[in-house]
């Protein structure tokens, strides 16, 4: 197994390097006002389809808050090597984050923000397995490219979109899921500033469940990832 996936992965690398080759011999980058357009005709009644109603304008869309503060949003990113890819999760009204020394809340359409933050699941699994292809890599070398990838891309992602947010419309839903996250955690570059301990935290508050709001707070500080009057800002924040 271990020569058939050497092998694999050779071939693969292969694959993206004739890739970017062939981006680079093509290229014709897709610059903001024409990715925007693209993004607009082909994304966006899509995602509207699904429920995300509301678009920036640039490369976030989302959907209104419903009875129990939770907001789906989708982001298109932009990622280096000529390419590009969706994220997607929740916003919460309840759950602020850090802007310079101040914590503030995301209730306006405005401050939408990817809160519980997931890759697309053929990306992140690719990922997690060390591929060196993303299957749902979108090209932005030339505008034929970011086309076609974009709408392949779409095709195999609404679905699983849609069904993930059905089943994470609820404080309750979102607590499970995150739980089953941190038994089995994604590989990431680096640690993330709004863990999934972090998110926890604050949907406890909301459930008035202080002892474990407070419990998993303490699990995000373990994480290093705020200072001493960050973490006190944070802890009176749960408590009031």
């Amino acid at each position: 197994m271990a020569f058939l996936r050497r092998i694999r992965d050779y071939i693969e690398r292969e694959m993206f390097l004739n890739e970017l080759y062939d981006d680079a011999r093509n290229l014709d980058h897709v610059l903001l006002a024409k990715r925007l357009e693209l993004l607009n005709n082909i994304a966006t009644p899509l995602f509207r389809d699904i429920g995300l109603n509301h678009w920036n304008g640039k490369y976030q869309w989302y959907s209104d808050f419903n009875s129990e503060g939770i907001k789906h949003v989708i982001e298109f990113n932009l990622l280096k090597g000529f390419s590009g890819g969706f994220t997607y999760g929740n916003c919460y009204n309840f759950v602020p984050t850090f802007s310079g020394k101040r914590l503030i809340h995301h209730r306006t359409e405005k401050s939408t923000k990817l809160i519980y933050y997931k890759r697309s699941d053929r990306w992140q699994n690719a990922i997690d397995t060390h591929r060196a292809i993303n299957p749902d890599r979108i090209n932005t070398a030339n505008a034929k490219k970011f086309q076609k990838t974009l709408k392949y891309v779409l095709k195999k992602n609404i679905t699983p979109f849609n069904t993930w947010f059905k089943q994470n419309s609820t404080i309750d839903d979102n607590i499970l899921s995150l739980k089953k996250e941190i038994l089995r955690p994604s590989q990431e570059a680096g640690i993330r500033i709004i863990s999934d301990e972090y998110i926890l935290a604050f949907l406890y508050k909301q459930k008035e469940d202080l002892t474990n709001a407070e419990h998993w707070m303490q699990e995000h500080f373990k994480k290093g990832v705020h200072n001493d009057i960050q973490m006190e800002l944070l802890m009176k924040r749960l408590k009031n």
